[in-house]
């Protein structure tokens, strides 16, 4: 068993901040000192504490050429992409090479998803063991400590639980030679396996939830609050009853309603708080600055609920991450040749601004490929935010015009396996020939309002099997909450579901596909509601002067069954019986 947990062992090294309030996120200075001179006092003590937040992975720039669109919405050419490795089925190029899930690169949130994951919970738990050495603190910024402590003692669970399953749930110090034998299946309120772990994690999050403000003082930007611990609470019951992790605890396929009506009335709670004026929705001519700003500025807005405070600013931002990701073609826009494109198979999900959806083909089956004012315009209004397409304008300079046709040289040489680049978290001006990136920025949120209102739609809908159902606790409707997240957008009210098939859930995920694209959920999503991706990657071919469009192959997509959960690291299920691979693996 010593090498099962071998994270959870490491040699206590004790660290400090001896820096201001502001740059409480900065890497701390080590120190040999005592145990009662680190956790003392508050100020000391949240120097070991925030160590967690550097724990945390942002899933666009965690390392290089790494992004976490494993479901076909985009494809790259290279193999150490994580888009091409997990189009082949095969996870343990995601969790044994370059990716979010394994130990490829150093520090700052590069050790990924599992090491860092365990690492983070090691570190709440020893803050939890050590509170009563806290004397020189206010009740209040007691309970502040106690209350992150709590808070990422769950987030860290949650990140490797919904990747990889059912986990144990470690809430002591494990000792350094201890020879425990934690299996990765058990009951805890009458729950099984995945769902029980969720119970644990749940109860700290209650905890987290009791002790954290609404609020934080401007110079503790970042930091987890009230509203964050709500938001992870509803997001974990809503996979724990899901279909997928339903059946993953000894139960069917299907939504369990339980935790649909938890998960609802968690989300309510937040929505109160935007109610209140802690949250809200950003004017959608200010969507973008929730990823990306060039003023220097952390992309933080009033909708942002929790993510990664990133330090790193300008040129490295592009030339290390985000151009070794979604930009293009090196001298003129800074990207390189990998360049994770969309594929058609994406594109075609975004509705017409009408609310009807695109009909994919030419004339002759009433399709709108050729036609100039719906192909890529007439669109639902979060199109054109998150993609790029021929003739757009990256930047101010006229060369940095998008060529996008057959042989255009945005396409870097056929390197470029798609016609759409991702715009999200690339602001206009962020390239080589206005080199407008000298204050750019970029993250990626882990919780934002608008997600909120599509899980308590998600929710509230599933409890009750109505879309003018609402949680126990708050009077909005499934529908209406969906309406917020269109009507910020711009995009046509829904007043009918005929358009989904009379199937509200359809309305669900399609709104979850367009309004969180590129930020990490669609492989959760699809997973957790059992629907496996397009098994073929398509692109669009036209030329310059659009005189034809045609749909072509890029290449297959392998998903298989046992690609609904990632393979645990080998080492850890041969070392005994309680601890099984994932099926497949």
């Amino acid at each position: 068993m010593k090498n099962i947990f071998r994270i959870f062992v490491t040699i206590f090294i004790i660290s400090i901040t001896t820096v201001s309030c502001e740059d409480y996120l900065d890497v701390p200075p080590e120190a040999d000192i005592t145990e009662n001179d680190v956790f003392g006092s508050y100020y000391s003590f949240t120097g070991f504490l925030d160590q967690m937040y550097r724990y945390i992975i942002d899933y666009n720039s965690a390392k290089i050429c790494v992004a976490q669109n494993f479901t076909g919405e985009t494809i790259a050419v290279q193999g150490w992409n994580t888009a091409q490795a997990a189009s082949t089925g095969n996870y343990w190029n995601l969790v044994n090479g370059r990716s979010n899930f394994n130990d490829y690169g150093n520090g700052d949130g590069k050790f990924g998803i599992w090491n860092e994951g365990w690492a983070g919970i090691r570190r709440a738990n020893i803050a939890l063991e050590k509170l009563d050495l806290l004397i020189d603190a206010t009740p209040e910024e007691k309970n502040l400590i106690e209350g992150q402590a709590y808070f990422f003692r769950a987030f860290f669970h949650w990140e490797i639980l919904r990747a990889y399953g059912s986990i144990p749930y470690i809430n002591s110090v494990l000792a350094a030679d201890g020879d425990l034998q934690l299996p990765r299946f058990y009951e805890y309120k009458g729950k099984f396996d995945y769902q029980a772990c969720t119970e644990y994690l749940v109860e700290d999050l209650e905890k987290a939830a009791a002790l954290l403000p609404e609020k934080w003082d401007s110079t503790d930007e970042g930091r987890a609050t009230k509203g964050a611990a709500f938001s992870l609470m509803a997001k974990a019951l809503l996979y724990a009853g899901s279909p997928l992790m339903n059946e993953f605890s000894r139960n069917s396929a299907t939504f369990d309603t339980g935790y649909m009506s938890r998960a609802a009335n968690a989300a309510a709670e937040v929505l109160k708080l935007a109610d209140k004026g802690v949250y809200a929705l950003v004017p959608f001519d200010n969507y973008l600055d929730m990823f990306a700003r060039t003023d220097g500025l952390t992309p933080t807005t009033t909708e942002t609920i929790f993510q990664k405070i990133k330090r790193d600013v300008g040129s490295g931002e592009v030339n290390t991450f985000l151009g070794r990701l979604y930009m293009p073609h090196q001298s003129l826009f800074g990207g390189n040749a990998i360049t994770e494109a969309v594929t058609q198979n994406f594109v075609d999900i975004f509705e017409m601004a009408d609310g009807t959806k695109y009909i994919p083909g030419g004339p002759d089956v009433g399709g709108y490929d050729f036609d100039n004012n719906k192909r890529w315009n007439n669109r639902d209004p979060r199109f054109r935010k998150a993609i790029y397409v021929d003739r757009d304008m990256a930047g101010i300079h006229p060369s940095t015009i998008m060529n996008l046709y057959d042989g255009g040289s945005t396409l870097n040489g056929g390197n470029t396996l798609s016609p759409y680049i991702v715009h999200k978290m690339w602001p206009l001006g962020v390239n080589k020939k206005d080199a407008g990136w000298n204050n750019f920025r970029y993250v990626t949120p882990h919780l934002r309002l608008a997600e909120i209102y599509l899980i308590y739609a998600e929710a509230a809908y599933q409890a009750t099997k109505n879309a003018t159902g609402t949680s126990s606790n708050y009077s909005m409707t499934a529908l209406a909450a969906v309406n917020k997240v269109r009507a910020r957008a711009g995009q046509a009210q829904v007043t009918s579901l005929a358009v989904y098939n009379n199937d509200f859930q359809s309305l669900v995920r399609y709104e979850r596909d367009v309004e969180l694209c590129f930020e990490g959920h669609r492989w959760y999503d699809m997973r957790r509601w059992k629907i496996k991706p397009d098994d073929t990657l398509w692109k669009m071919s036209f030329d310059k002067n659009y005189t034809y469009f045609n749909r072509e192959i890029i290449q297959p997509f392998i998903f298989d069954d046992r690609n609904y959960w990632m393979p645990l690291p080998r080492n850890l299920t041969s070392s005994y019986d309680g601890f099984p691979q994932n099926a497949g693996w």
